[in-house]
């Protein structure tokens, strides 16, 4: 099992695959998760002639479990070092939820100029009700965030039906988290807002979201999107799928990735 070391010496678990001098993508995991999620993307995407590197954050999956630097500006730092490590250039970042939430930090401390593009996966750019956010018709004040935050290790987050072959590697890959633990990280989470960070983007960013998400209404995609000026960013909205649209349609959300990248390769 593969390991690099970060600058605060923490172990942080990672797997590469495909062909070295292949175009990079990097697949970030959200919170409370591990690499194992993205077991259905690994082989289309090499297929299709990408590198692929997966890796837990720290205190996730085989990753080191610390006490420390659990914050999303350290996740981002931790990114920013399997980058350098593995010597990509160049790479496309996929993010899924607090994956997502890393890429944006990520850019913010980096910028985007070592990167292709952006694909983001059910994650608004902000938790919070303001007027000035979808009308004020969705998020939640202070007090219904700490609520979130207590329920959010008993809440569904799938909404369609898991395949047997789903399950079965998640339960061999999957590993415990302790959410007690690692409260103050998703603490962090939701309190940002990467609202300005998206006007600062100059990559294409696809932008997904489920339709049945019990974490963001699916508007949250397209509204992003607004505030993202590059003319080749895109939505897709999978109306029957909860929170983790790679799991729940595999197939459509890697075809989905796939075309948008080969899109922006001829632009």
């Amino acid at each position: 099992m593969p390991f690099f070391i970060t600058n605060d010496s923490v172990k942080i678990n990672y797997h590469d695959y495909g062909e070295k001098e292949k175009p990079a993508l990097v697949l970030i995991g959200g919170y409370s998760s591990s690499e194992v999620t993205w077991f259905a993307q690994v082989t289309p995407f090499t297929a299709a002639g990408y590198r692929v590197i997966t890796y837990d954050h720290r205190s996730h999956g085989d990753s080191q479990r610390v006490d420390f630097g659990m914050s999303l500006q350290r996740l981002a730092m931790d990114l920013h070092e399997l980058i350098e490590y593995l010597s990509l250039k160049k790479v496309t970042l996929i993010g899924h939820s607090m994956g997502a939430a890393t890429i944006m930090a990520y850019e913010e401390l980096f910028t985007t100029n070592d990167l292709t593009a952006v694909i983001t996966e059910d994650q608004a750019p902000t938790f919070m009700k303001s007027e000035d956010w979808l009308n004020g018709a969705y998020g939640r004040t202070l007090p219904e965030l700490e609520t979130f935050i207590d329920t959010f290790p008993k809440t569904t987050l799938t909404r369609q039906k898991l395949s047997g072959e789903v399950k079965r590697a998640l339960g061999r890959g999957m590993r415990p988290f302790d959410f007690k633990r690692y409260r103050g990280l998703l603490q962090n989470v939701i309190l940002q807002d990467w609202r300005a960070q998206l006007g600062q983007e100059n990559v294409p960013h696809l932008f997904f979201a489920g339709g049945k998400s019990p974490i963001f209404p699916s508007a949250h995609a397209q509204a992003a999107r607004n505030l993202q000026p590059h003319p080749l960013s895109e939505v897709q909205v999978f109306d029957e799928c909860g929170h983790i649209l790679h799991l729940e349609e595999s197939d459509r959300f890697n075809q989905c990735v796939l075309s948008f990248l080969e899109k922006i390769k001829k632009d």
